[in-house]
């Protein structure tokens, strides 16, 4: 029964952080029609491609959203920890259910 509410939570997490990433990536995409925060915030694009706004790479909209808007930011990293916590608890309870069961014969 435990394994099983563990498998829920881990699922409902990974829905939850894929979400919130959507979230984010849809708000860091103002970076493109933000000319004025380009010079500011698009520190990989100006690394990797010049100035070209079209190909920045997708890291740069989460740098923006996070700056700009912190609080879905803060909440897609405290999802991320939980899917994180959630899987080391499934994989550590799955570990000891292994143990009990050749401990028993």
């Amino acid at each position: 029964m435990k394994g099983i509410f563990l498998v829920v939570q881990l699922g409902f997490s990974i829905m939850v952080f894929l979400f919130l990433a959507a979230v984010n990536w849809y708000q860091g995409s103002e970076l493109v029609s933000d000319r004025f925060d380009w010079n500011y915030t698009a520190k990989l694009s100006k690394l990797l491609n010049g100035i070209d706004a079209v190909s920045s790479p997708q890291l740069d909209f989460f740098i923006y959203s996070a700056k700009h808007y912190p609080v879905m930011s803060a909440l897609m990293i405290i999802s991320f920890l939980y899917v994180l916590a959630a899987l080391f608890l499934l994989i550590y309870s799955v570990k000891c259910n292994k143990q009990e069961i050749h401990l028993d014969c």
